[in-house]
């Protein structure tokens, strides 16, 4: 069972069914409209912060208005999931991969549990009405966690907490049944205060100030959510990662406190931390990129994403061993692939000179 430094009180019938599913980070709110937090959401949209993430702009309505996702909604159930592991060392062969992508896709994971827990509470109250969702969700999740008690808005974006530092996963329940909301999250532990290394450490300046990111530039949206080409001028940025990046985490002072998870499905290693590049570059087609990753978090990027990215990274490590295999990617039908791949063996080559 996974032991926490501290976690909101919530009642023991609760706290039970929830330790029951190694879900022991819990916190109540109420379903409470946040004007400030969604006209500071509008305007970040307004600016195309989102890039090709239209559903964020399409969930900008919902964002503090639980009830029009659950009408008569009495309270929020905010949890957490513990995802840290450490990684491995890279090689000059290798891609990185950020840690919540190591095991199995984390919105299956967090969602069946939710999805058990809310059975349960059914059976409890059936008179009573549940909505459960996990990062698709359109509410604001960090602002109802904070609220919730679970931590507090880092100037990365994301949430900290006193048992995982920034290293949890959120998801909810939503529900018509009242419960005593908790205090938000206490700040009196230490917040960021005037520590700026997750906004210097990020290659390509994705973070423009405290609390405020352009998704176009982060390197987790580069290769995930971006579907063509990256621009040429932030590739070299991108270094070695080839799904996402943990770069903010790492520095952060915070995450000092993190715990390996014991979650099996997220230490069961299907992409792993490392990655050799060749296993990649030498996937030909979408059934072979399903026999390597399905059930992880990689399938977003797809096949043809996949081996962009990992262009990439050879080029970035100047990987002379992989030249043969970029050079023949070079002349492949599928353009994306095509340019990275080119871009790539002029990367190595310049290296020699």
């Amino acid at each position: 069972m996974p032991t926490i430094k501290h976690t909101p009180k919530v009642p023991t019938t609760l706290k039970t069914l929830f330790l029951k599913h190694d879900l022991p980070f819990v916190g109540i709110t109420t379903p409470s409209i946040y004007q400030d937090a969604h006209q500071a959401y509008q305007e970040w949209i307004n600016q195309n912060y989102q890039g090709e993430m239209g559903y964020l702009k399409k969930h900008a309505p919902l964002k503090v208005h639980p009830k029009k996702l659950l009408p008569n909604c009495q309270s929020i159930i905010l949890v957490g999931l513990n995802y840290y592991q450490e990684p491995k060392p890279s090689t000059q062969t290798q891609g990185r991969i950020a840690r919540y992508a190591i095991g199995s896709d984390y919105h299956k994971v967090l969602k069946n549990k939710l999805k058990k827990i809310v059975l349960e509470l059914q059976t409890q109250y059936p008179d009573q009405q549940f909505y459960h969702n996990t990062d698709a969700t359109p509410l604001l999740e960090r602002k109802y966690a904070e609220q919730a008690g679970l931590g507090f808005l880092g100037k990365n974006t994301m949430t900290i907490s006193l048992p995982y530092g920034s290293w949890f996963l959120i998801g909810e329940i939503l529900t018509t049944k009242k419960f005593t909301p908790n205090k938000p999250a206490d700040q009196s532990h230490g917040v960021c205060g005037t520590c700026t290394r997750c906004i210097n450490i990020c290659p390509t300046g994705a973070l423009i100030g405290p609390h405020q990111i352009d998704a176009r530039k982060c390197i987790s949206y580069l290769t995930i959510e971006h579907k063509g080409t990256i621009p040429e001028a932030l590739r070299p940025q991108i270094g070695n990662w080839l799904f996402g990046c943990d770069l903010c985490q790492e520095v952060c002072p915070h995450n000092i406190r993190a715990t390996i998870t014991t979650e099996p499905d997220f230490t069961k290693q299907i992409a792993g931390s490392t990655i050799e590049l060749e296993t990649i570059l030498k996937i030909k087609t979408d059934d072979e990129f399903l026999t390597h990753f399905a059930g992880s978090p990689l399938m977003r990027t797809k096949r043809v994403g996949l081996i962009r990215n990992a262009c990439i990274v050879a080029g970035n490590n100047k990987s002379t061993a992989l030249l043969p295999i970029l050079q023949t990617l070079s002349q492949d039908p599928t353009l994306i692939i095509a340019e990275h791949a080119i871009w790539a063996v002029h990367q190595i080559e310049n290296s020699f000179t």
